[in-house]
């Protein structure tokens, strides 16, 4: 049983081999066979002639193969050995070339002996298969600096390394490619791996079947094989995850939820006449009221809502959020409204209170009320609060990563609330919905972060998009400088005009790196550019106290600088900011840096978004170049994507190195959409129940199982 057999028990590996197999993920045979290539190298003999042979480029690698001549080691300056074969090609007619490896000498041991052994015996006939670079040095014979070879005793032997399609693998060190795809062939060559994948479905979709598919990922005799092979691959990865994303479906749908609700407006219709009175010419957007009805249909159904609502900053989000929650209140429901740090946490916090406060709730017989959670309250004050919680007598609790500690108890929780979900781990968010039954889930983002995308590509959240801004809003603009000659010339336009400014950067105070620091440039920016304004500084380092000091004063207008590093990223609403200097731009990631931009824009006045920087890498500029083209958080998403990759989609990473490939997802489109139908039918349908599903479950279940109460947390 390939899946249960250690790597140990491998010819060659051994106890030492092993743990470094080990580091790499592998610990099975199973596991060996699916660590796929990174890349495959075309090194298929190149057959040319005596005149194509003059004109041979430095920079072309070429696979050559002869007859071994003569082979000598040279000693060069600087303790640097020299190994050079001699051999004479197969090909009609022949030519003489050289052969080089080029490596540091050791005192202790001959660094060629292995080389020498395989070609320096007397009387028997030797041929050399090399793949390398042929040398801009011009000598009797053309070189060839060799990468790989293989010694061969005749001409009828397979060849693993060169002389035809190879495998290039990400290893660690210690494990040598040559060493490893010997493995993996001899590996290929002793086992044979169990069909799980109904015959009707290979059969419709003329997919290979798996052994076949692994021998050729690894060592395809074609380029059709090899792309035949990736297919079935891909096609069992999207699969497998769409079983257990249908498992985990069935399983939820399956289930009462916490909440019945019925629309009887005693809190909805008093919220709306509040808001015409908070807000000027107040009326919801069209796609506000689109999505308030996607949400409320969610409500009413039986089955628990789990629902993304992705809107760019400033579209009223948060209300759209407080009219989902006073749905549930109004049926005597709880609500938790959890943000990611404590600053957002109290904005949200005083934003609904201004929102519901004084709305009489005939439920409760009393008004609405809100409280507040957070890490800094006193142990009596926590005490009191958390009674009030456990009894009922809190309809919406906001709040951080405080909300899900353990001693936290809902009176009947019905509805969570995530906002800006990139802030806050995946595990912080399940235990939250752990203390409730199963709660109606709503997860807020202003951009679709690469795992939240790709749980949207796989349907296990809904999605609800606001695509509007409320009326009057404007779109911010966004310029680029270079860090070293910016001149400040707007932004003290924009002071002169009682506006705001916050001016960002990525690091506290000192460092190696050549870069600007936020309390250095504070304290030179703020006695000359700035020194007819008041001027303030924020950043993580400070107590919860101190920084909402600094957010009151920059709201109040007693601070109209204010100096920050990315704890201003999510959130923030101060209206009349309308200028945003990002320094540094280029080591911010792209949802930093539109997270970022989304702290201006926020009224009707023109706002600003001036990034300053100095681009050394390809990647920063791409970054650069999308937030200078677009405001679009579905277009600045999908460049993320490319850039990062989505995180696992049932684990706990948010962004990183995944099962699925950018190329996956973009190119293997209709492998994905086919995956998802099969899953369905198979699951939900029970199609192929004539055929033996127990091999297909074992696989979902052996790579998904410990994952499955994730994958719907979002």
């Amino acid at each position: 049983n390939i899946t249960s057999k250690s790597i140990v028990t491998l010819p060659t590996v051994g106890k030492k081999r092993a743990s470094y197999l080990h580091k790499l993920g592998i610990y099975t045979v199973e596991d060996l066979l699916y660590y796929l290539p990174r890349e495959i190298q075309d090194r298929r003999s190149t057959n040319f002639s005596a005149t194509q042979n003059i004109n041979l480029s430095s920079t072309q690698k070429i696979t050559v193969i002869g007859k071994v001549i003569v082979a000598d080691t040279i000693v060069a300056k600087n303790n640097l050995g020299i190994f050079k074969v001699v051999i004479e090609t197969l090909t009609k007619p022949s030519i003489v070339l050289t052969l080089v490896w080029y490596k540091k000498l050791n005192r202790k041991y001959d660094v060629f002996s292995t080389l020498k052994k395989q070609l320096l015996k007397n009387g028997q006939e030797k041929y050399i298969i090399a793949y390398g670079k042929v040398s801009e040095v011009r000598t009797k014979f053309p070189e060839i600096n060799v990468e790989d070879y293989e010694v061969i005793d005749n001409l009828n032997e397979d060849s693993i390394h060169t002389n035809r399609l190879v495998p290039i693998y990400s290893l660690t060190e210690n494990i040598t490619q040559q060493w490893f795809r010997e493995l993996v062939y001899n590996t290929l060559k002793t086992y044979t791996l169990e069909e799980y994948v109904p015959k009707k479905i290979l059969s419709k979709e003329r997919l290979l079947d798996i052994s076949s598919a692994i021998r050729n990922i690894h060592f395809p005799d074609t380029w059709q094989l090899y792309l035949e092979a990736k297919k079935r691959i891909v096609f069992d990865k999207f699969l497998l995850l769409q079983l257990a994303v249908n498992k985990v479906k069935k399983n939820i749908v399956s289930k009462p939820k916490v909440g019945k609700y019925e629309i009887k407006r005693t809190l909805l219709t008093p919220f709306k006449e509040k808001l015409k009175s908070l807000i000027r010419d107040f009326d919801f957007t069209k796609s506000q009221k689109k999505v308030i009805n996607e949400l409320f249909k969610d409500m009413l159904s039986t089955k628990p809502m789990n629902r993304l609502l992705i809107g760019e900053v400033g579209c009223g989000k948060t209300i759209v959020a407080v009219c989902c929650a006073l749905l549930a209140v109004e049926n005597g429901y709880q609500v938790a409204f959890m943000a990611p740090t404590e600053i957002l946490a109290e904005q949200h916090y005083y934003n609904i209170l201004n929102y519901v406060k004084d709305l009489y709730n005939p439920v409760k017989n009393s008004v609405v009320k809100v409280a507040k959670l957070v890490g800094k309250m006193s142990k009596k004050e926590k005490e009191s609060l958390l009674h009030k919680i456990s009894s009922g007598e809190i309809d919406i609790i906001v709040g951080t990563h405080a909300l899900i500690e353990e001693k936290v108890s809902f009176h009947n929780l019905s509805l969570v609330i995530v906002d800006e979900q990139h802030k806050f781990g995946v595990l912080q968010r399940k235990k939250l919905y752990e203390k409730s039954v199963l709660p109606d889930i709503l997860v807020m983002t202003a951009t679709p972060i690469p795992r939240s995308l790709a749980m949207t590509l796989y349907g296990e959240l809904d999605i609800s998009i606001i695509t509007d801004l409320p009326f009057g809003r404007k779109t911010v603009k966004t310029f680029y400088y270079d860090i070293d000659t910016y001149d400040w010339k707007l932004v003290l336009e924009r002071l002169e005009n009682k506006e705001k400014v916050y001016v960002v950067y990525p690091i506290i105070d000192e460092t190696k790196l050549e870069i600007k620091t936020l309390v250095g440039e504070y304290e030179q920016l703020s006695k000359t550019v700035f020194r007819n304004y008041q001027c303030g500084i924020l950043h993580g380092k400070m107590k919860s106290q101190q920084k909402e000091e600094v957010m009151k004063k920059f709201k109040e207008g007693k601070i109209q600088v204010l100096f920050s590093t990315t704890v201003i990223e999510v959130g923030i609403d101060v209206p009349d900011a309308t200028v945003i200097v990002i320094n540094h731009a280029e080591r911010f990631g792209l949802a930093q840096l539109h997270q970022l931009r989304g702290r201006v824009g926020r009224s009707e006045l023109q706002s600003y978004c001036i990034l300053l920087g100095k681009i050394t890498t390809p990647e920063a500029e791409e970054r650069i170049k999308t937030i200078l083209e677009t405001n679009n958080g579905f277009e600045i998403a999908r460049k993320d994507l490319l850039i990062r990759g989505p995180g696992h989609i049932f684990g706990t990473l948010q962004h990183g190195k995944t099962e699925f490939s950018y190329d996956e997802i973009l190119n293997y489109t209709d492998l994905l959409i086919k995956a998802k139908e099969y899953a369905k039918k198979i699951v939900f349908e029970k199609e192929y129940k004539d055929e033996d599903l127990s091999l297909l479950f074992k696989k979902v279940y052996s790579k998904y199982a410990k994952d499955f109460s994730l994958a719907s947390v979002g």
